[in-house]
């Protein structure tokens, strides 16, 4: 007899028709197709529409108006003095300091001098060849005095000797006549006098000469003298230099050097504060310095008080990123200022008018002004891609992508960055 399986085989109960794993598949493949069909279509007729929904309660609504744009730039300053000047040493030599740092002092007040023995010494051989030229000029204007009226004599003396010479003459020609002098004495009378003629002419001759002679010999010393009385003043102002007084009223800032110090010429030694004159010294970023301008109008805030104010002058040099540049007081120093005084400035950088505006908000920085999220009718807020213009303290140019009156969401939100459409709720 042939064996068979039934020692193999198991008895197993009839299953369900609905737990039937293919039929399961089926079903599920199903469901999920249809889930899809509502998700699809749902993506059709509501696409864009709804990203999310914020409470408006959490956002910052602001409205786009024409207006005046002020753009500027808030920045910290201190108050320092306008004028400080520096004193230097004249000449080399001994300081002696008649002032301590701190001390207050008056213009023109003495407040160090300096003991150069060189230039006193100097000046007192410059002094005294001056004395020397001063002599000799007079000296030379009385010895042109005596010549020239030894010359005036010489000429007077040949003037008389012409007048003899022609009055013999006359002498010789009645006697010819009358044939009582001889011909050899009348010819000499004739020689007599027109030597006598040469020799006037030649005296005067003689006499201009020298006139001119001495002329120029006496200025020639009176420019050696003015020369000499130069160099005498210029000694003398150095002499005048070596006691060094204070050029305003104000503090002794420092002294660079010690009391009775060896120092030489152009070598600092003291600094005096103006305290009547201050500007305000103001931190500006690199990165806005480019749109700073000599005269710009700066509004300094002190104690609440608005004071208007101009740039005078800005640094070249760059430190710690920032550049530094100096502000005066337009209409008058106030008079409760001190030195070091911390205040506020803001610097108007510029002024647009008839210009859409919105108030300036972390939407700038989240979207880097490409997109702002509108107001609709509907209680929604939809994206749309602007394009902003200039950056003020409160408020940014829109050029385009909104419209006069029209009412974007200002403040940032992560879920802004990638929706399109959100909904609104109170």
């Amino acid at each position: 007899m042939i064996k068979d399986t039934s020692a193999q085989d198991n008895t197993l109960a009839p299953v369900a028709r609905w737990r039937n794993p293919r039929l399961l598949g089926t079903v599920a493949t199903a469901i999920l197709f249809v889930a899809f069909l509502i998700w699809g279509f749902n993506a059709y007729v509501y696409s864009g529409q709804i990203d999310g929904s914020l409470s408006l309660a959490k956002l910052r609504i602001a409205k786009v108006e024409r207006g005046e744009l002020v753009r500027d730039l808030v920045v910290q300053g201190k108050v320092v003095a306008a004028n400080s000047p520096t004193l230097f040493s004249p000449a080399q030599g001994i300081v002696n300091f008649e002032v301590k740092a701190g001390d207050r002092v008056e213009r023109g007040q003495l407040l160090a001098s300096i003991d150069s023995p060189t230039v006193n010494n100097q000046f007192a051989q410059e002094s005294a060849s001056f004395n020397e030229l001063s002599v000799a000029l007079q000296r030379q204007k009385i010895e042109a005095k005596r010549q020239r009226l030894e010359n005036r004599q010489q000429v007077d003396l040949a003037a008389v000797t012409l007048f003899a010479a022609k009055r013999e003459l006359q002498r010789a020609e009645r006697s010819i006549k009358k044939q009582i002098l001889s011909q050899q004495d009348f010819e000499k009378a004739e020689d007599d006098l027109a030597r006598a003629q040469l020799e006037y002419a030649q005296a005067e001759q003689n006499a201009a000469l020298d006139s001119e002679s001495l002329a120029f010999e006496t200025q020639t010393l009176e420019l050696q003298l003015s020369q000499q009385k130069l160099q005498m003043e210029e000694l003398k102002r150095k002499v005048s230099e070596l006691a060094i007084k204070s050029p305003v009223s104000g503090t002794v800032g420092s002294l660079a050097v010690t009391q009775r110090s060896a120092v030489a010429a152009n070598v600092a030694l003291i600094t005096v504060v103006d305290l009547t004159s201050f500007e305000l010294e103001a931190a500006v970023p690199q990165n806005q310095a480019d749109d700073l301008g000599l005269a710009m109008a700066v509004e300094i805030n002190l104690n609440g008080n608005k004071i208007p104010g101009e740039i005078t002058a800005i640094a070249p040099e760059v430190i710690d990123n920032q550049v530094q540049a100096r502000v005066r007081f337009s209409d008058g120093q106030p008079s409760n200022l001190r030195q070091n005084l911390r205040l506020t400035a803001r610097i108007l950088l510029e002024s647009r008018s008839d210009v859409m505006l919105v108030k300036r908000g972390g939407f700038i920085d989240q979207s880097g002004g490409r997109y702002a999220f509108r107001l609709n009718d509907q209680q929604q807020a939809e994206r749309v891609s602007i394009q902003i213009g200039a950056l003020g303290l409160k408020q940014v140019e829109i050029v385009s992508g909104l419209e006069e009156g029209d009412q974007i969401i200002i403040s940032a939100n992560e879920m802004l960055e990638n929706a399109q459409l959100i909904a609104l709720k109170e």
